[in-house]
């Protein structure tokens, strides 16, 4: 009985067992068996659960899609150029994630799927995307942009526009290494620190500062000396000269310790570089030359450095006079031979400015003023010798015997110093000797005629004839004395 009994207590639970196990397989098949992913799984924190396998990858690619239209700025001190992230070729490196998704719950008996669909369902599940960029495409796409954030070293410039300073400030050489910020670019992106966002590059770069700024170029405004010169009775291709040689040198700049040489800034003397045929010394005679009247231009600059009292490194005086300044105050061009060099000695830059205006010519010296507003100067031309011209006498036989011209006009030769006479108060304080020059005396060309006279041809007839006229004339007046008397 009691065998009976506890067969029956057996089968009892057996089914009771089985009959759980059937209710628990229909429910539980019915909450795992399902198409869709489980709930609780995201994708790069997309909720994709209850979502099909295709329906998770449209959903991957329009984040994909949206990813690619973030910014990348890459950043030079205070500029910027930016670009989209798929012109660098932006790529999702797992694009089976749907798949992925779709698979967690899946495997193993109906438990432990169970177990696993449950603590997806309680903890969630979320399946990152990796991404990375094309190497090519991003180094092109940083090298387009970028380029236009290199800049090339330009130091200050100075010019003057309507009696005004203009000062273009300094730009800093700026070179960068592209290769290096691609590649910091694309570990970025491979990070998994990376938060999808707009990406801002700070670039790689070295910087060559300029060597003069606009700090140095403020300094430029007073007027350190000046000087002008006429040209009024000069020929049309001598004011061109001058006009030209004036307008190269103009706008000058020298930093301190630069120097210039006047013959470097106003070579070469030829029609293309702006000059006409006119007179220049050669010799002891003028010739006609292209370039002639440069001088002029030397020798108005040179008066103004003296003022300004740069340090005046090379200056030659003419061969003989000029007409246009004092004896030892020209300073002559002649080729490499003879040139005006000068040095800026001073503590702060300096600007030339050279004009024309109605046949006279000026140079200006602009600086910042460093002298005594007691202290002057002036410069005072002495004569210390006198040569006489002479004269030479040249034969011609075009001319007639007794007959002469003069070809030349003589010139009286000189030796001259220049001094520097500097004033306190108004009073004399130091007479500085600047130079000494020496002009050749050249004499007066007088052409004379060796010409002989042609003898003049007597006319026989003729002479007869006046002779009979002449007696006629005798016999006549003979008779009307006899009547008178």
């Amino acid at each position: 009985m009691k065998k009976r009994i506890g067969l029956l207590l057996l089968f009892i639970v057996i089914a009771a067992l089985v009959g759980f196990g059937v209710y628990s397989w229909n429910y539980y098949s019915k909450y795992i068996d399902v198409d869709t992913i489980y709930p609780g799984v995201t994708i790069q924190g997309m909720d994709v659960g209850g979502l099909s396998v295709e329906e998770a990858q449209q959903k991957v690619d329009d984040y994909v899609d949206a990813l690619s239209e973030k910014t990348v700025t890459l950043q030079v001190e205070d500029r910027e150029k930016s670009f989209a992230l798929r012109q660098a070729g932006l790529t999702c490196e797992n694009p089976d994630a749907a798949k992925q998704a779709e698979a967690l719950g899946r495997e193993g008996n109906i438990i432990k799927r169970v177990l696993q669909v449950q603590a997806i369902a309680a903890g969630g599940k979320d399946i990152p995307l990796d991404f990375s960029v094309d190497a090519d495409k991003t180094k092109s796409i940083i090298k387009k942009k970028g380029k236009t954030l290199e800049t090339k070293k330009k130091d200050a410039s100075l010019t003057r526009e309507d009696g005004k300073f203009v000062v273009e400030k300094e730009v800093d050489g700026i070179s960068i290494d592209f290769n290096k910020d691609a590649e910091k670019l694309a570990a970025l992106i491979a990070s998994p620190d990376w938060n999808q966002q707009d990406v801002t590059l700070t670039m790689d770069y070295e910087k060559d500062p300029a060597k003069h700024t606009a700090q140095e170029l403020d300094a430029v405004q007073d007027v350190l000396g000046t000087f002008t010169t006429s040209f009024a009775d000069s020929s049309e291709g001598r004011c061109i000269n001058v006009e030209n040689g004036a307008k190269l040198i103009n706008g000058t700049l020298l930093y301190p310790g630069e120097s210039m040489s006047v013959y470097d800034k106003v070579a070469p003397f030829n029609a293309e570089n702006g000059y006409r045929l006119a007179g220049s010394y050669e010799n002891g005679t003028t010739v006609q030359t292209y370039g002639g009247g440069i001088c002029q231009v030397s020798t108005t600059l040179y008066n103004a450095v003296l003022r300004a009292e740069l340090e005046v490194t090379e200056r030659q005086n003419h061969s003989m006079t000029v007409h246009y300044v004092e004896l030892s105050e020209d300073a002559a061009i002649a080729g490499t031979e003879k040139d005006l060099k000068f040095k800026n000695n001073l503590d702060n830059p300096i600007y030339i400015e050279g004009s024309t205006s109605g046949r006279t010519i000026t140079f200006t010296i602009y600086g910042k003023e460093y002298r005594d507003k007691d202290r002057t100067i002036e410069f005072v031309s002495e004569t210390t010798s006198t040569r006489a011209p002479g004269e030479k006498k040249v034969k011609d036989s075009s001319l007639t015997q007794g007959k002469t011209e003069v070809e030349s006009a003589g010139r009286t030769g000189y030796t001259a110093k220049l001094w520097k006479v500097i004033y306190e108060n108004g009073e004399e304080q130091e007479r500085v000797q600047v130079n000494s020059s020496s002009y050749m005396a050249v004499p007066e060309v007088i052409r004379v005629g060796t010409k002989k006279p042609t003898p003049v041809k007597k006319d026989k007839k003729s002479d007869k004839k006046n002779k009979k006229d002449t007696k006629k004339d005798n016999s006549k007046n003979n008779k009307s004395e006899k009547k008178k008397k």
